[in-house]
């Protein structure tokens, strides 16, 4: 298994657009769904303790989750 390693601005051509990304708090199924989709995600860290983040790569949109809420999924 070959494991390629990409700069951050080579997956993130736009990183000073950053202030502009749509932020939006999901709901934590829908959380799961995003971290095991195709898209291209990368974790954004937000700075405030007990959320997690991922960032879309191409559309720069941010999603949020209660860290707590997150992991309290039954399946």
């Amino acid at each position: 298994m070959t494991t390629i390693r990409l700069d951050e601005a080579e997956l993130c051509p736009s990183r000073g657009d950053r202030s502009e990304a749509v932020e939006r708090f999901v709901d934590p199924r829908e959380f799961q769904a995003l971290i095991v989709s195709h898209r291209r995600m990368v974790r954004e860290n937000k700075g405030a303790p007990l959320v997690r983040g991922l960032r879309d790569l191409d559309t720069g949109e941010i999603f949020l989750v209660d860290e707590r809420r997150l992991f309290e999924v039954k399946r």
